[in-house]
């Protein structure tokens, strides 16, 4: 959430040179004229989100199209709420409300564990990545990432999103199931996968990291479609203990299966031996540990 005095993630809509002369402690800038466009850049629907615009009719033209994209807790700033968020600050929106999947700061600790803190010249690729909130947080994290979708609409999001909070990401139109394709062997450093399955991509996933490189993924079980009904196909949902059966012989930092964040999901981080010193490393968990 952005350091600001009041207790809940503010999205200020106003144009962006009204923004720019004075806001409060925090808030995220996205224009009104933008926002339909731009509704992937906000915290997750079922959490609170406040608007703000000195025009009230623009306040409520925003309030209308969060609670039609089905965002029931979002209200307008109170005068008196602003008054007690503190002095203004101006400048263009520093801070964004979206989150990444949460094993990205997981993977990030280990990265850091092998790698040290400068992660420049490290590549990584985030595969269906949809409207780019992973690649843009691996890039934050210091990677050089590309982010590969068959969606047109969605690369546009994912690049208006890496734009806005300042993430160099790479976006590609590529189309992982097309007849013939292959990732290329040793290309990446880390390859991230959410919500996506295409079986023949796991055995070349192995093969595109590089010795010593990550791979973090997640995607539905046949348990999302015994309890929620959907995904349908088997094509899209992994049978249990399936996603770590692909990576068995790798040193595996997470390996998860159940009910997270609202879906039926099998999770994992694990890294492919035969880097530098991969054997013996200190993890994040380790160091958690001995700091308790």
């Amino acid at each position: 959430m952005p350091d600001h005095a009041l207790p809940y993630p503010i999205l200020d809509v106003r144009p962006c040179t009204e923004f720019d002369t004075g806001h409060i402690n925090g808030a995220v800038n996205i224009p009104l004229e933008t926002l339909n466009a731009r509704i992937s850049e906000l915290p997750p629907p079922d959490e609170p989100l406040r608007i703000f615009d000195v025009d009230s009719d623009r306040a409520d033209i925003a309030l209308a199209i969060l609670r039609r994209a089905k965002r029931p807790h979002v209200t307008a700033i109170t005068d008196m709420e602003r008054y007690f968020a503190g002095p203004l600050e101006t400048g263009p929106s520093t801070n964004y409300l979206w989150r990444p999947h949460g094993l990205i700061a997981r993977v990030l600790a280990e990265m850091r564990l092998a790698w040290g803190e400068q992660l420049e010249g490290k590549r990584a690729v985030d595969l269906a990545c949809g409207v780019g909130r992973d690649a843009a947080a691996l890039a934050l994290g210091g990677l050089t990432v590309e982010g590969w979708d068959n969606l047109p609409e969605a690369l546009q999001r994912a690049d208006c999103l890496a734009n806005a909070c300042g993430a160099k990401v790479e976006t590609r139109q590529v189309d992982l199931e097309a007849a013939g394709f292959t990732l290329p062997p040793g290309a990446f450093d880390v390859i991230a996968c959410f919500h996506y399955l295409h079986r023949p991509l796991m055995a070349q996933i192995e093969r595109a990291i590089r010795p010593g490189g990550f791979v973090v993924y997640e995607t539905f079980t046949v348990a999302q479609r015994e309890q929620i009904g959907k995904p349908r196909k088997d094509k899209h949902l992994l049978r249990p203990g399936e996603l770590s059966s692909y990576f068995a012989d790798w040193r595996i930092f997470w390996n998860a299966e159940g009910f997270s964040d609202g879906r039926w999901v099998a999770s994992l981080i694990a890294r492919k031996l035969g880097g530098s010193s991969e054997l013996g490393e200190v993890t994040a968990e380790d160091r958690a540990d001995a700091e308790r």
